[in-house]
């Protein structure tokens, strides 16, 4: 009897859902209908896609998804991996999906809470492993990308990306870019979101952060050394550079206090693992860390330059990529093992989404789905990659002549 009551809710729930929201007759409300879009586009992207359309005033719109090849506001809740998103507004991302599967998505809208109207012609889409197929943008700038990072924690999430002289990018889809002033004239090299605040470093210790991403202000560095790389962890922003430079903070980059690192080896890059941090560096410098304090120092087997590092906590793995096309993986952080990447070009970044991709010199893209086995792929330039970021269902990748580059 428990259960069948139990049953009774949660279809009323449903009904009443599609009621005021798809489709149906909305009993309790005095507004209206809104006829759907007209021009509602998909872009399929890595366990997700960004979902488009031309808003109106007044309207509030939904969208609606699941696992069918044809699908309504009104039998959206009845399929596989039903999703709706109310209050919706273009770009919509949608995440949570699985890659190769047939999904659809419909639109509607409704206007002063009154019932959902009808839904817009269902479309169907598949979502697909980003950094296989790489789209060329228009240049961001004369100078030379060096820092790309991605913040999700504003709809539908921003790029900021960072360079010489100061240079500073925002976007929202890796695609359609806007300049920023990032209050340094100083090479940027890093940039990371922590603490409430986008913040980025660079040559001569610059440090600058900003609430977001546009405008920025030049925070007192403790260190005078090239700042390379930074990362947020579970006790706050880490940023590492030159002799050995590690800096923590635990406000967003106002303030910086200075680890012993136990090395005086330039470190170029570091990535997160739950709580802890790894730093890599010159002549195959390893450190870890699970507090940004107190670090130790790992055999990673090459006296390559190591110049960034990921993970991705759905294997386990970690991958280290440098100079000549090093690559190197381990499962722990402490034993390092090597991988073949098929090139002698410098890789400079590496970063995970559904498939691990890492950048270098010359154009190079390299992607993985174990981080044993690498492929390379066309990115339609021969410029030197600098960084690579992934955000919500795709990639990002930067370098010299302000190129820039998408794979969803």
């Amino acid at each position: 009897m428990k259960n069948l009551l139990v049953r009774f809710l949660l279809l009323m729930g449903v009904l009443l859902l599609v009621g005021c929201g798809g489709g149906g007759s909305g009993p309790f409300s005095s507004g209206s209908s809104a006829s759907p879009p007209t021009d509602v586009k998909v872009i399929s992207g890595d366990g997700g896609a960004t979902v488009t359309w031309t808003m109106e005033s007044g309207v509030e719109y939904w969208v609606f998804s699941a696992a069918t090849s044809n699908l309504t506001p009104q039998n959206w809740a009845t399929q596989s991996q039903a999703k709706a998103v109310r209050v919706a507004q273009s770009p919509q991302v949608i995440t949570g999906l699985t890659n190769g599967t047939t999904y659809s998505i419909t639109v509607n809208g409704r206007k002063d809470g009154g019932p959902g109207g009808a839904g817009s012609p269902s479309i169907s889409f598949v979502p697909r492993l980003a950094g296989l197929v790489w789209t060329l943008g228009t240049p961001l700038a004369t100078s030379e990308l060096r820092g790309l990072g991605f913040a999700a924690l504003t709809f539908p999430g921003i790029y900021v990306a960072v360079g010489a002289a100061g240079s500073g990018f925002v976007s929202a889809d890796g695609v359609s870019w806007t300049a920023v002033t990032t209050g340094v004239t100083t090479q940027l090299n890093a940039t990371a979101y922590g603490g409430g605040k986008h913040v980025a470093v660079g040559a001569g210790g610059t440090i600058t952060n900003s609430l977001d991403a546009v405008a920025w202000t030049p925070v007192t560095s403790p260190t005078t050394n090239d700042l390379n790389g930074i990362a947020l962890g579970g006790s706050g922003l880490v940023a590492v550079g030159n002799n050995g430079t590690i800096l923590r903070s635990n406000d967003g980059g106002n303030t910086w206090s200075v680890s012993t690192s136990g090395t005086a080896a330039h470190l170029y890059g570091i990535g997160i693992y739950g709580a802890s941090y790894v730093a890599v560096g010159a002549s195959g410098t390893i450190l870890v860390s699970g507090d940004g304090s107190t670090w130790t120092a790992q055999t990673s087997g090459t006296t390559k330059d190591l110049r960034g590092v990921a993970y991705s906590s759905t294997r386990p793995l970690f991958v280290a990529v440098g100079a000549g096309g090093t690559i190197i993986t381990s499962a722990d952080a402490i034993a390092w093992v090597s991988a073949t990447s098929g090139t002698s070009v410098n890789l400079n970044s590496v970063n995970v989404g559904g498939q691990f991709s890492a950048v270098g010199d010359l154009g190079t893209i390299l992607v993985s789905t174990d981080g044993a086995i690498w492929s390379m792929v066309a990115s339609g330039t021969t410029a030197n990659l600098n960084a690579v970021q992934f955000g919500l269902i795709g990639y990002s990748a930067v370098g010299v002549g302000g190129v820039n580059l998408t794979s969803y």
